[in-house]
């Protein structure tokens, strides 16, 4: 690690920590970051901090609920209210298992390992095999180093939850990372010719973080300069190492949770969840009485067959041997049945209602909620316009930013295409590939990514396989509808593929005999 250093900017250590060790200390550090976005006001905070309610032991205590209204003005004035909205959605993530299940299968559907490189190729001039084989080398090494599936899940989960991510990207020979940077500390300036987005980041962010700038790249420092200088907050992070991805790509003005829409639903889903929770825990408990009688035809209330003074030691043995959820009572006449269950059967259905009406309004229930798959059809056309969803904003942005990276680290002479496909399209994809690839089209390489071998792993093993084991000539291909052998009456008598011939007299002899029978 780089060795401490005081408050001061101009103590900088001299020799910049790696990538390896400004994770290593992102990761223990993350907490004061202020990543999560705070409500605007401390009584807002402090309401949603609370537990959306307060489950009571039966039906007949209040239930607090998190102040709705609340989040209808939140609603009713969306611009002035994107930081609320944001806290509100990182909140019920965590509050609720719904929530984060739409998050997970939006976000993890990318497949941003099944791609094609595309190296510059001109159809007038003559092109050079070495140079196209250089540079489609180093475009294909520089984006295996990026480790774009492992790297963009969290940026894309966060883009999700909050609409926006902004970041920086870092990178040597120890590794990559992605740091994000907190939103309530940035906003977008515009966008870069390869289309992705740009931004500004607030210094003062910077005030009470002076060790922070010891672990990132110098040009925070100049950052903190320049606004220490001139006095003005807002300054542009170098190109090279911004991270910028909004998911309401369509309007960059406004930073609102996607499934802001929602909120309320899952609020109530909540609330619905924690009745029936009460009610469960009501359901079990019991009321068991020790009734001391009086004798019959008495005209005086105390007048008891057994003396309570004698009753009692008998009741205390009797209140010890009960479990802690059945109550017991010693009362001078009859007390009816006390039923804590009326309602439970319903109060399930309820809640399974409820939650297929959120799916459902999300999109994705097809996939959440198995119970309402009743169509394969149905079923593939959900996942394809699930997928749609997702990635149509998101994906062009993210190939954008790797062209402009690309461009920084000179290995721009190919370009990079991620295909237009997620976990639940890509069997389909596979397919149409395969079948273009009957007609001669070239779609090896591309069909390969989608198995999860790279370009440079599949021609790797093509060369071990081919040119050093010779495999082709030991081991016999398997058949399949893809691959044809034999002569051009379709049979081969060496390897015996194809349709068997058939001599033209047995045919006219069979179709006699059969018109004979």
């Amino acid at each position: 690690m780089a060795q401490s250093k005081t408050s001061k900017v101009s103590n900088k250590a001299p020799t910049q920590p790696t990538v390896a060790e400004i994770k290593e200390w992102y990761g223990q550090n993350k907490d004061k970051l202020d990543l999560l976005t705070s409500f605007d006001s401390k009584k807002d905070k402090d309401k949603l901090l609370k537990q959306l309610r307060d489950v009571g032991k039966t039906y007949k205590k209040t239930i607090s609920t998190f102040d709705k209204e609340k989040l209808r003005l939140y609603l009713q004035n969306i611009g002035s209210n994107e930081k609320n909205l944001r806290a509100l959605s990182w909140y019920l993530l965590y509050r609720s298992h719904i929530y984060y299940r739409i998050m997970c299968f939006f976000s993890q559907m990318f497949c941003l390992d099944c791609r094609s490189i595309i190296p510059k190729y001109d159809l007038v001039k003559e092109n050079n095999p070495d140079k196209v084989l250089k540079a489609y080398q180093n475009t294909l090494d520089a984006v295996s180093l990026m480790r774009l599936q492992q790297e963009f899940l969290p940026i894309i989960f966060t883009c999700f939850v909050q609409d926006i991510y902004y970041g920086i990207y870092l990178h040597d020979e120890t590794g990559v990372f992605h740091m994000q940077l907190p939103a309530d500390y940035c906003k977008i300036a515009g966008k870069y010719m390869t289309g992705d987005f740009s931004f500004y980041f607030d210094a003062s962010w910077l005030r009470n973080r002076q060790e922070l700038v010891e672990y990132l790249p110098d040009a925070f420092e100049e950052v903190w300069k320049n606004y220490e200088r001139t006095g003005e907050k807002w300054q542009v992070l170098p190109p090279e190492i911004q991270v910028c991805m909004k998911f309401r790509a369509e309007d960059y003005e406004l930073i609102v949770p996607p499934f802001t829409g929602i909120f309320n639903s899952i609020i109530n889903l909540s609330d619905l969840e924690d009745v029936q929770a009460a009610g469960d825990e009501a359901s079990v408990y019991k009321m068991l009485w020790y009734e001391l009688e009086t004798i019959s035809g008495s005209k005086t209330i105390d007048d008891w067959k057994i003396d309570p003074e004698l009753a009692l030691p008998y009741y205390d043995k009797f209140e010890e041997s009960v479990p802690d959820y059945i109550a017991t009572a010693i009362v001078p006449g009859q007390i009816h049945e006390i039923n804590f269950d009326d309602d439970k059967a319903s109060d399930t259905t309820k809640v399974s209602k409820a939650t297929e009406q959120v799916l459902n309004t999300a999109g994705g229930a097809e996939i959440l909620n198995g119970a309402t798959i009743n169509n394969t059809y149905a079923f593939k056309m959900a996942c394809i316009a699930n997928t749609e969803f997702a990635i149509s904003s998101l994906l062009p942005q993210i190939q954008s930013w790797v062209t402009r990276m690309l461009g920084y680290e000179k290995a721009n002479d190919c370009k990079v295409r991620f295909m237009p496909i997620s976990v639940y399209t890509k069997a389909d994809y596979r397919e149409q590939l395969l079948s273009s690839g009957q007609y001669g089209l070239p779609t090896k390489l591309a069909i390969n990514t989608l198995n999860g071998f790279n370009e440079k792993d599949t021609l790797a093993m093509n060369y071990v396989e081919e040119e050093l084991l010779h495999l082709s000539d030991k081991l016999v291909p398997l058949n399949s509808s893809y691959t044809q052998s034999g002569t051009e009456d379709g049979y081969t008598s060496e390897t015996g593929q194809g349709r068997p011939q058939v001599d033209e007299g047995d045919l006219s002899d069979s179709g006699e005999r059969s018109r004979n029978q």
